[in-house]
């Protein structure tokens, strides 16, 4: 489990090609079979089935920092961490933020399919899977990690130190309609997803306070973690501490049971006013909740104060990936987490996402503006984002769109493209965060090219089959 671990870590710090979230690129795209997924109530011009196995990827990574905040050029010609004594501490961390954070999703449509009945309802089905990992990282822990005991004594006070992990797989089933017969130009729509979870990992260590001396290093913790369902193994010292993690495939499978909603609203001028054309929409989703039997659970709480050795020439010796092992081995030491007596089945909510948006139409509906706003309410934080969009439709079936976000952590730039036939396959193939600037790490005389600046990369792709039907809008 070590090993997988540390490769997703080097992955996300050093390369970070990866996105949970439907493209907002895509959201004003009149012809997307996709951005029911982030409004409901939206319908796309015809129906379509997804290309088995090929309905839909959706994959992101996200960061504040860039690889160069911790892997530096060292004088034998490799890369190293920020541990190395070739590192100045002033250098590293000035480039860091009170609080670091590196989050990686990826979601995967194995059946999507979505078709109209009647003169304008729309129905939707999908079957698909989710895997969320978040993180908030305080700078004090790299301060600590850089500087150690760099006078006698020395004291640090981390806190709020939060990781976790989610894996699931969802059966949704959605339905959309418009209700001009009271109010012209008003569509509605929702949601049913019913989820099977297969894992949720969880540590939240409140304080560490260390006071480091050359007689002893006392370490005062607070905090507590989870894992829920199967997969990951935790090992155990002489006093049932965890020092220790293993990953076992055969533990695997549907652990816990979940439901959640989404619902959405878009409401679009008449026709023969001034502003014909202009649409305002909103939608939250991901409402709900998941959970796990006892049976499934396993809890861990730590609150001692208790004399620590380790972090000894950390990252002077071995390779990368053996310098990360043993930062992991002794950070698990240090966290001293016991495992406690699980009462009752755990329970917990999902990270809801709200979605508020305006876009004008104009030259006969081919091409259209508009600026979304996004708020995701993850574990740790919430996330706002803005964006400006633009898509212009020469002719029904393909779409090109760009848009510019920010708020975030920085200003990006988004593309997508969509072809969906009247008949045949249609494909979709885009990115919400398109770095312009890279640079390369040699690994081991592999030069593996990576955004120079902050992290956020994402791919959004896509195969559908047109089912034929029509959206009464046009």
């Amino acid at each position: 489990m070590k090993k997988i671990v540390l490769s997703t870590i080097i992955l996300v710090i050093a390369s970070a090609s990866v996105a949970n979230a439907q493209s907002r690129t895509g959201y004003f795209v009149r012809n997307s079979t996709q951005n029911h997924y982030m409004n409901p109530a939206f319908a796309p011009d015809q129906g379509y089935v997804g290309f088995p196995f090929l309905s839909g990827v959706n994959v992101q990574s996200a960061t504040n920092f860039g690889p160069s905040t911790f892997l530096y050029p060292l004088s034998n010609g490799k890369y190293g961490l920020f541990l190395n004594g070739e590192v100045s501490s002033d250098e590293f961390l000035s480039g860091l933020k009170e609080f670091s954070y590196a989050d990686f999703n990826i979601g995967y449509n194995l059946i999507d399919a979505g078709w109209f009945t009647g003169k304008d309802s729309f129905w939707t089905i999908s079957l698909g899977m989710d895997v969320n990992v978040e993180s908030s990282i305080p700078k004090e822990l790299f301060r600590f990690l850089k500087n150690g005991m760099s006078t006698d004594p020395q004291a640090y006070s981390i806190q709020n130190l939060s990781l976790g992990a989610s894996a699931y797989a969802r059966l949704s089933v959605g339905y959309s309609r418009g209700l001009d017969e009271f109010v012209e130009g008003l569509r509605v729509g929702g949601k049913l997803n019913l989820l099977a979870g297969i894992s949720d990992i969880q540590a939240d260590i409140e304080r560490l306070d260390l006071n480091l001396s050359s007689q002893s290093w006392n370490v005062k913790s607070l905090g507590s973690a989870h894992i829920l369902g199967g997969g990951l193994v935790p090992a155990f010292d002489d006093q049932g501490y965890i020092d220790g993690v293993s990953f076992d495939p055969s533990g695997l499978g549907v652990s816990g049971f979940g439901l959640s909603f989404d619902l959405g609203a878009e409401y679009t001028i008449s026709e023969g006013t001034p502003v014909d054309g202009l649409r305002f929409s909103v939608s939250v989703t991901d409402l709900g909740f998941m959970s796990y039997g006892k049976n499934k659970s396993r809890l861990f709480t730590t609150e001692r104060e208790f004399m620590f050795d380790g972090f000894d020439n950390l990252g002077e010796k071995g390779s990368l990936d053996a310098q990360l092992e043993e930062l992991t081995d002794d950070l698990l030491g240090m966290a001293s987490l016991k495992e406690e007596t699980v009462s009752e089945a755990q329970r917990g909510g999902l990270a809801a996402t709200l979605h508020a948006g305006v876009d004008y139409s104009f030259l006969e509906d081919k091409m259209n503006v508009g600026i979304l706003y996004s708020a995701r309410f993850g574990r740790f934080r919430t996330d706002n984002e803005l964006t400006l969009a633009w898509n212009y439709s020469p002719v029904r079936s393909f779409n090109v769109a760009l848009s510019y976000s920010l708020l975030k952590t920085h200003t990006t730039f988004g593309w997508l493209l969509t072809f969906v036939p009247t008949k045949g396959v249609g494909i979709f193939l885009g990115s919400d965060y398109t770095s312009l600037n890279y640079t390369s790490l040699n690994f081991d005389g592999f030069k593996l090219p990576v955004p120079s600046k902050r992290v956020m990369l994402d791919v959004n792709f896509g195969l559908t089959i047109s089912l034929g039907g029509k959206n009464s809008r046009y």
